[in-house]
């Protein structure tokens, strides 16, 4: 049996909750900057906005050590010199990755370049469905990851001071009255994903979801670039995602 986080990365609110969560500021909770393995120096900060999804360890695979907090596995098969770190503490498989600090500019372009990743559409918690994009495609699936991670970068601003206040729109309509789907990239080595955010279509369009007021039964979401809403919406019907 593998431990794998493939199951949570579609889980949004779960993740906000640990990473604002009071305690990540304890040692005992938190993962280090850096750690010293076999007189080299390992360092994590390289993957932003992005989630290890493809470094899985077998349960009975002992690690390669152990820190006062953290367990550590030798990232096998990586295209750089890795470790990944697992929390004692943590309640699911949530590892940190590190990279030698002295590859660390050169993993973090690697990551950084979307060249590197193949592109999916699928719909929401439902990865059977995600289908592979062709590379015609790719930049406006990029475009609309680049908004979703933009979006997401200034959660809990909201109010006034939400920067992207000129893109909401409120409709109507009940929750789960539209397709949910999801766009996200993989990296090609397959170590790290996107996370799969719910988006949603309705009459015609693409949107992130917002939220949703019970009492009014009205739905707010952000509205994408119109080229972008219509060539991936395009693409979910083309592709039979939304049967």
């Amino acid at each position: 049996m593998k431990k794998s986080i493939i199951t949570f990365i579609s889980l949004n609110a779960l993740i906000f909750m640990v990473n604002l969560s009071a305690c990540s500021i304890l040692p005992k909770y938190s993962d280090p900057e850096s750690m010293e393995i076999q007189e080299q120096k390992y360092v994590t900060g390289f993957y932003d906005n992005l989630w290890p999804v493809g470094i899985t360890v077998s349960e009975n695979e002992p690690a390669a050590f152990e820190s006062k907090y953290h367990y550590w596995w030798k990232v096998e098969n990586a295209p750089f010199d890795m470790y990944c770190a697992q929390n004692k503490e943590a309640l699911y498989w949530k590892p940190a990755i590190y990279c030698k600090e002295s590859q660390f500019e050169q993993v973090k372009a690697h990551y950084s370049n979307a060249l590197n990743y193949n592109y999916y559409i699928g719909r929401y918690l439902e990865d059977d469905t995600s289908v592979l994009l062709d590379k015609n495609d790719e930049e406006y699936a990029e475009r609309a990851i680049k908004f979703i991670i933009d979006l997401d970068s200034t959660f809990g601003v909201g109010g006034l001071f939400d920067p992207f206040e000129d893109r909401k729109v409120t409709f109507n309509i009940e929750l789960l009255d539209w397709d949910r789907v999801t766009i996200y990239r993989v990296s090609k080595d397959g170590f790290f994903t996107t996370l799969h955010m719910e988006l949603a279509i309705y009459d015609g369009e693409l949107y992130r979801y917002s939220s949703y007021d019970e009492e009014k039964r009205q739905t707010t979401f952000y509205s994408f670039d119109d080229d972008v809403s219509k060539h991936m919406v395009r693409l979910f019907n083309n592709l039979n995602v939304l049967e």
